[in-house]
């Protein structure tokens, strides 16, 4: 096991830590959202005018502030006014807790009541909405106004008090709030400091929610380093070959994409696509090794692991061409363990669960202590330690490789989420009796399937129950297929559910392929790149979404297939979710030399 023992004694609380930055540059950007269209002007701020905006925010959030509380932020997440609102309610004293503005309403009713959020910062476009959840007019606050004429003393933080609580799915389909205090959070920040050598002259994108722990660094691998912090749009987060140019056009230096992401990009040459960039921070889920090899090549390749129960990254390593793929050794302050079930060390080079203790480990869960009690331990020898249920064996160079989970907790496309919180809500569904969850399909492109056992043999109405789920779950927890079972499978002598014989499925439904054969050359050139991807007869009409099986991961790679030949270059990913078929996606192809000039993000 690996530890760093170097004491971080410039640790001080989050916001602290911005203004000592602010008096080092003021100057120097501090958060850029670039425009999404014509006519949208870009926003700069630089430290000094963050921190200003930030302290004027946090003296409208005083009078809400009595001890140690949380205050909701509901804005979207590509604007200045989101990251504004996270340092000025740490100004103010409080913790914050972001939910983003498409949570179904019954979720976002729960997670104000579990938060017990004294205010919610939100536009006043929300306000319908926060009625319909329960919130009192009298809690809720502008992102932008006049400060006071009489300020409140804010409450002071120090390195104990909470900075941010994060939700994570839960085994009973209730999400569960982390707590992460301002001290385990700077300890990440300064060891990012000196770890990666970032400064005023990189360029750090933003693309995590930040309902995801994952945003927390990103943020402060700009802010603690005086770098900039640049946003990516929503449209453009998830777009594959369409985020490519954006990327070159804005000089990013450094991104934090989950491997997914970097194998939707479609990029065969990173160094050509993206010359500007000199760090890809990869997390989220496993790297595989082919894009490990590709993206390794001409820049640092950072493979980063951590559960949000242990502030974000606990665990990392450079990753280097032709060299196996670990999750590598704790990060500054921390220690990583591999313990048996009795949490006894296992002998060297045997599996074991990784388990961590230090500065990262957090507080534990908002309001569950029988479930903190569960998954955070005090050990007499390591102190506080947090029982990852992840499977990893030790190297003789120390380094860490990662073997699985030991438990129902699965990454998807970089969601944490617990199946058995999935399958809590499917058996909420009308007509479902049992239900079961698995991942399944090539670690390429996975896919989470939902098994059901329903009343009097019927087949499942599929949409149906996909619909009722989005109401309580976001949409990475709902299962992209739901399949009937006579019986679910059971273990002989427990009963137990039998997780490992879940059938596995053909790779995605298939609806009858109609219609007509492509004809023409803009057809004809758009149904190839459907066949190199996808399986069954390309007919001109089908959809590639609900005829074909395409996925997200499939749109992105017939773009990258499409965008290789100057002929349909034009098409984006966009243009494949509005024109789903061959012949619309020709049409739009046909009529691009119309709507010549138009940016990446169209």
């Amino acid at each position: 096991m690996h530890t760093e023992e170097r004491p971080l004694t410039r640790v001080r609380p989050l916001h602290a830590l911005f203004e000592d930055q602010t008096r080092r540059t003021p100057e120097a950007i501090a958060l850029e959202v670039p425009p999404t269209g014509v006519g949208v002007e870009r926003v700069r701020l630089s430290y000094a005018e963050l921190d200003a905006a930030a302290a004027n925010l946090a003296a409208r959030l005083s009078p809400f502030v009595m001890g140690e509380c949380v205050i909701a932020v509901f804005l979207p997440r590509a604007t200045a006014e989101l990251f504004v609102a996270q340092l000025a309610i740490h100004k103010a004293g409080a913790a914050w807790t972001c939910i983003e503005p498409n949570t179904p309403p019954e979720r976002l009713r729960f997670l104000l009541a579990d938060s017990r959020a004294v205010a919610v910062i939100a536009e006043d476009s929300a306000q319908a909405t926060l009625t319909a959840a329960g919130l009192p007019a009298d809690r809720r606050v502008a992102p932008r106004g006049p400060a006071p004429t009489l300020p409140h003393r804010p409450r002071e933080a120090d390195l104990s008090s909470l900075a941010y609580v994060i939700y994570t799915s839960g085994t009973t389909g209730q999400p569960k709030g982390v707590m992460i205090e301002h001290g385990m959070a700077a300890n990440l920040v300064l060891a990012d400091r000196d770890y990666f050598d970032l400064g005023a002259g990189d360029r750090i994108a933003q693309t995590s929610s930040a309902a995801y722990d994952s945003s927390v660094e990103e943020v402060w691998l700009a802010w603690g380093s005086g770098a900039t912090l640049v946003i990516v749009h929503d449209d453009l987060v998830r777009s594959g070959p369409d985020l490519l140019p954006w990327l070159r056009e804005e000089r990013i230096t450094v991104w934090c994409p989950a491997p997914t992401l970097l194998r939707m990009t479609g990029s065969e040459d990173p160094a050509r696509d993206l010359p500007d960039l000199r760090l890809v921070y990869v997390g989220g889920e496993e790297l595989t090794a082919d894009i490990a090899e590709r993206w390794s090549r001409g820049r640092r390749l950072e493979n980063g692991y951590g559960p949000t129960e242990c502030t974000v990254t606990v665990v990392r390593t450079p990753v280097h061409p032709g060299e196996d793929v670990a999750i590598g050794v704790a990060v500054r302050g921390n220690r990583a363990h591999v313990l048996n079930d009795a949490l006894a060390p296992v002998a060297a080079g045997e599996v074991g669960e990784l388990v961590i203790s230090g500065a990262g480990v957090a507080r534990g869960y908002l309001g569950r202590p029988d479930l903190t009690a569960e998954r955070f331990l005090d050990h007499a020898e390591h102190g506080r330690m947090y029982r990852t249920g992840d499977l990893v064996r030790e190297r003789a160079d120390g380094s860490l490789l990662y073997l699985g989970r030991a438990d129902t907790q699965v990454k998807i496309r970089g969601h944490r989420l617990e199946l058995t919180a999935v399958e809590s809500e499917l058996c909420r569904c009308t007509g479902v009796l049992e239900a079961a969850c698995r991942v399944q399909s090539p670690a390429t492109n996975p896919e989470l399937v939902g098994f059901v056992v329903t009343e009097g043999d019927r087949e499942p109405d599929v949409e149906a129950i996909r619909t009722q789920l989005r109401r309580v779950l976001p949409e990475p927890m709902v299962p992209s297929r739901v399949v009937r079972l006579d019986a679910l499978p059971r273990l002989p002598l427990s009963g137990k559910l039998d997780r490992k014989a879940l059938p596995e499925r053909e790779a995605a439904p298939r609806r009858a392929a109609t219609g007509r054969a492509p004809h023409g050359t803009a057809e004809i050139a758009v149904a190839a790149a459907f066949a190199r991807r996808l399986s069954g007869p390309i007919t001109a009409e089908a959809d590639f979404f609900l005829d074909l099986g395409g996925n997200s991961l499939l749109a992105a790679q017939v773009i990258s297939d499409l965008r290789r030949d100057p002929t349909t270059a034009s098409l984006t990913v966009r243009d494949l979710y509005e024109c789903r078929t061959v012949a619309a996606l020709a049409t739009r192809l046909e009529q691009a030399p119309l709507a010549s000039g138009r940016s990446t993000e169209d």
